[in-house]
């Protein structure tokens, strides 16, 4: 291949990463001007960066149209929009008018579920089933049609213009638990080889990075910098912001800035009514899940969870130890963010009363 055969869209692609790398320097110091303490600016470097690595996979590894595979858009290393550090998440891309197959088994967690998504940012989820809608074989096994004519029961819905699938499983033990088991494949139609990436398809992906970098990056800047108007309350979680962020209608979700001095404490007082899964965890400002591969405590879930002799629940938000059961560890910052989450509670929420103490 001749130097005219290569330079031809060499000008092309220059101008897309130029335009991207703008992009991207724009949201860095975004991102520096918007985090209200000096670890959170770091923290907020290394969040574009993560999200950088997931876009990627999404755009450009794992796109519509070609073979779906199963990739992690949320892990120990990789977190957005809150997530939960007791979910593992899988996700693939669908195409219109594609039909997909996943078959598995599973496990033992408390819940699982399958929901097709739109691409955009309102009216999101295009429809969502769980395991307790599912027909599951005495051993375990499962198969599910996803896409194409409706085939009564196992079957999601992809609509005409769902852009990806996301698989849920909430563990009460992440390590040790038995887990599910997924994989996706292609009904119809039938698929060939995927072309060589070209100039084209890179200059759009560039493109496509930058607007989504730029969408989540605004999107929890915009809902950290709300909730630090109100701090140490707890507030209900709007049904366009769940949509938005890309949740599952199956949650319900409460959200928590806290802001405390030296020597203090946010106490939580609960009392969950049953549900198949629900918790409390910290978030950073850039709604994402503390360091949890070491063992901190950031996470407390109802099979964790001490109760009081009466039931109620009692927990402590703080950069100390104070010393009593069901501790969330913030190591050493005074302000956070906490997310309550309750999947399918089979009454209506009861409050969540927060007190500053001090310990």
């Amino acid at each position: 291949m001749t130097k005219s055969d290569t330079s031809s869209n060499e000008q092309q692609l220059r101008d897309a990463w130029d335009t991207f790398t703008d992009s991207l320097k724009t949201m860095g110091h975004e991102v520096l001007r918007s985090a209200p303490t000096d670890v959170e600016r770091a923290d907020g470097l290394r969040f574009i960066l993560r999200q950088l690595a997931y876009r990627e996979e999404q755009f450009l590894e794992f796109p519509s149209g070609h073979k779906p595979e199963l990739f992690f858009p949320e892990s120990p290393t990789r977190k957005v929009f809150a997530d939960c550090p007791d979910t593992i998440y899988h996700q693939f891309s669908t195409a219109r008018r594609g039909q997909y197959r996943i078959t598995g088994t599973r496990g033992e967690s408390p819940y699982i579920s399958f929901t097709a998504y739109r691409a955009g940012v309102v009216d999101r989820v295009v429809a969502d089933l769980h395991d307790g809608e599912l027909n599951i074989n005495t051993d375990g096994t499962f198969s599910l049609t996803v896409g194409g004519p409706d085939s009564g029961a196992n079957h999601l819905d992809l609509g005409d213009d769902a852009a990806f699938v996301i698989i849920r499983e909430y563990t009460h033990d992440r390590i040790n638990g038995v887990k599910a088991t997924f994989e996706v494949e292609q009904v119809s139609p039938e698929l060939g080889h995927r072309p060589e990436l070209d100039a084209n398809q890179m200059s759009a992906v560039l493109g496509l990075l930058g607007i989504g970098l730029n969408w989540v990056n605004t999107a929890t800047m915009r809902l950290s910098e709300e909730l630090r108007q109100r701090p140490n309350v707890m507030n209900e979680a709007a049904a366009d912001l769940v949509s938005e962020m890309a949740g599952t209608p199956h949650n319900h979700y409460q959200l928590c800035y806290v802001q405390l001095e030296e020597g203090q404490a946010l106490e939580l007082e609960l009392d969950p009514p049953s549900c198949r899964y629900w918790s409390v965890h910290l978030n950073n400002w850039w709604l994402e899940s503390p360091e949890f591969r070491d063992g901190q405590y950031v996470c407390i879930n109802d099979s964790q969870a001490l109760r009081k002799p009466d039931g109620t629940i009692k927990i402590f938000v703080g950069p100390e130890d104070p010393g009593t059961d069901n501790w969330l560890d913030t190591k050493g910052r005074t302000e956070t963010i906490l997310l309550a989450r309750y999947l399918l509670p089979e009454k209506e929420l009861p409050p969540i009363i927060t007190n500053l103490i001090n310990i």
